[in-house]
């Protein structure tokens, strides 16, 4: 059994990115958007290993995930997930995965970046500690979580 709620799934699955927050040496937030992709218990993205975030996980692997639905709720708030989790980088590219990511948001085939076959690629599979938000994919019947 999946650790991603199946309606936190579904969401992963649609076309909606990722904010993806790291932490800087300094302690300061670092935030970028990122393409992502839910296989199995993990998210997955790739970047280039020389990326701040790529860097600051290298050091610190706590990671959280922001994504915004397009729906709203049933009392009109916008429906988000947010994942707290930790990452492990992995070097090398992922040709696989990249065109994967490509197809999912852009309907191309192959990745259009040279990030695909570079050899400093690397990907980030991300192993959720914990889920919130607002949407269905939290488990209170008030479809809001308060962290």
């Amino acid at each position: 059994m999946s650790a991603i709620h199946a309606q936190a799934q579904a969401m992963l699955g649609s076309d909606a990115v990722a904010h993806v927050w790291t932490t800087n040496a300094d302690g300061s937030p670092q935030v970028s958007v990122v393409w992502v992709i839910a296989q199995g218990d993990e998210i997955l993205f790739g970047t280039d290993a020389s990326s701040m975030k790529a860097r600051n996980l290298a050091r610190d692997n706590r990671v959280i995930l922001s994504i915004e639905d397009v729906e709203r709720n049933e009392r009109g708030y916008q429906r988000h997930l947010v994942i707290r989790g930790r990452a492990q980088v992995e070097p090398g590219p992922d040709p696989q995965l990249m065109d994967r990511l490509a197809q999912k948001y852009t309907s191309l085939k192959r990745h259009p970046l040279a990030l695909r076959d570079s050899p400093t690629a690397v990907v980030v599979r991300v192993t959720v500690d914990r889920m919130s938000g607002v949407g269905p994919w939290i488990e209170d019947n008030l479809s809001v979580a308060v962290s």
